[in-house]
């Protein structure tokens, strides 16, 4: 009698409701990887296109070169992950130490010599230096942050939820 009961939950509404929510979480997960992943790479090629416009005055900025760049970070990403895999677990590991050492390199020169303020200073006033009121500073400058926090990884948590 133990079958007629599963076979009768797949047929059940509640059961149906769980499989469309399953299904719909699926696809805006696979939506957003795919998402994150083109912002990943469009963010790779234009930072590189921004540093070559900072360190060469004579070059001529064009919006397609941008284009071949971010498609030049996504070969060296799949190449990197599929012909040189047996290089990131080394990779990664001198990632890590140069982060590490990296961060302690640069913030206690900023704390040590830095300019010091009160608490005061520091949490109660709020700069608004350029020409929108301070609401819509604040959150423009939170796009990068939100974008920073919310990647690949969300994606994948968001599934299991």
């Amino acid at each position: 009698m133990d079958h007629w009961s599963v076979f009768a939950r797949c047929f059940s509404a509640q059961h149906i409701e769980v499989q469309t929510n399953d299904l719909l979480s699926g696809w805006q997960v696979m939506c957003a990887w795919q998402a994150d992943l083109a912002a990943i790479f469009y963010l790779g090629g234009t930072i590189i296109q921004g540093m070559i416009v900072m360190n060469y005055p004579n070059y001529n900025f064009q919006r397609w070169h941008g284009t071949l760049l971010l498609y030049a970070v996504i070969v060296i990403g799949v190449v990197f992950n599929t012909v040189l895999a047996r290089l990131l677990p080394w990779v990664e590991g001198t990632i890590l130490i140069t982060h590490c050492v990296g961060f302690i390199v640069v913030l206690v020169p900023l704390v040590y010599l830095g300019p010091h303020a009160t608490a005061g200073e520091v949490f109660a006033n709020y700069l608004t230096l350029g020409n929108y009121n301070p609401g819509l500073s604040f959150f423009v400058g939170l796009i990068t942050t939100v974008f920073a926090f919310l990647g690949m990884s969300q994606c994948g948590s968001s599934l299991t939820e």
